[in-house]
């Protein structure tokens, strides 16, 4: 049972998740074999102040770079 985690910014639409979720799905089912009904695909939504990189909070870095 493949377990697909995707982390992104908060903010998408369902429509858009549901594509993701049935691209991935698809993917997965394609080049491993398993039935698409035991591919699991969990959104985790992160806020912007929950995210960094390069050691900056990313809401921080929008800030500087607007």
């Amino acid at each position: 049972m493949p377990v697909v985690n995707i982390q992104m910014f908060e903010g998408r639409s369902d429509e858009s998740k549901q594509k993701i979720a049935k691209d991935v799905t698809d993917s997965i089912a394609k080049h491993t074999g398993v039935d698409p009904q035991y591919v699991y695909v969990i959104f985790n939504d992160v806020e912007l102040k929950n995210w960094a990189i390069s050691g900056e909070v990313y809401s921080e870095t929008l800030k500087k770079n607007s």
